[in-house]
């Protein structure tokens, strides 16, 4: 987590990645116009990995529950009405797609990433990294009750929320890293600007 930027990342270091990276140095004392195709690159990816529903190893992700799809699916309440997935059948694909959205890139002269916005951090960690065997507290807070007894409620009203804890079920499905396929992509674009700056013969 980085907590200066109140959001979640994943460091990743490789020692080819690490080799093509100091020969670049040696060339150029700015990385910025390559890191900022990494970080474009590596935004794309992660988005992908949302859509794809499969991690940056290419393994899948774990399904929701057929109770929990067909609710998803069904839609959500906003503002008192019904409101249809963008994406439907999508494990991480809320309403608004905000977790998927919400993911940035970053880049200056010796870094190059993606993080996920501001206030999404224990959100986006619960899913990278799953919260199976854990023991979440909750703080006492406000809920809007759209729907009771499986029923949409004709006024949406406010309810008061005790402090309370409940065992972790969430199985991890990462989409921040990089797979092998990644790395080479990377690896091929540091290349290239290492070429592009090689004094011609």
């Amino acid at each position: 987590m980085a907590g200066a930027h109140n959001s979640l990342s994943i460091e990743y270091d490789d020692g080819n990645l690490q080799s093509t990276i100091n020969r670049l140095i040696a060339l150029s004392s700015d990385l910025t116009p390559v890191n900022i195709e990494i970080a474009e690159y590596l935004h794309r990816r992660t988005r992908d990995h949302f859509d794809s529903e499969q991690g940056p190893d290419g393994v899948a992700w774990a399904k929701v529950s057929p109770a929990t799809q067909a609710q998803k699916d069904e839609g959500y309440n906003i503002g008192g009405s019904r409101t249809s997935l963008p994406i439907p059948g999508k494990a991480l694909h809320g309403a608004t797609l905000h977790l998927r959205d919400t993911i940035f890139p970053f880049w200056g002269k010796d870094e190059a990433g993606v993080s996920t916005g501001p206030a999404t951090q224990d959100y986006a960690a619960a899913h990278q990294f799953g919260t199976q065997g854990m023991q979440i507290q909750v703080p006492a807070h406000q809920r809007l009750v759209t729907q009771a007894f499986g029923r949409m409620l004709k006024f949406p009203v406010w309810s008061n929320v005790r402090a309370h804890s409940f065992a972790g079920n969430t199985p991890a499905r990462p989409y921040l890293g990089l797979g092998k396929d990644d790395e080479r992509e990377i690896l091929e674009i540091l290349e290239d600007e290492i070429l592009s700056l090689m004094p011609s013969a």
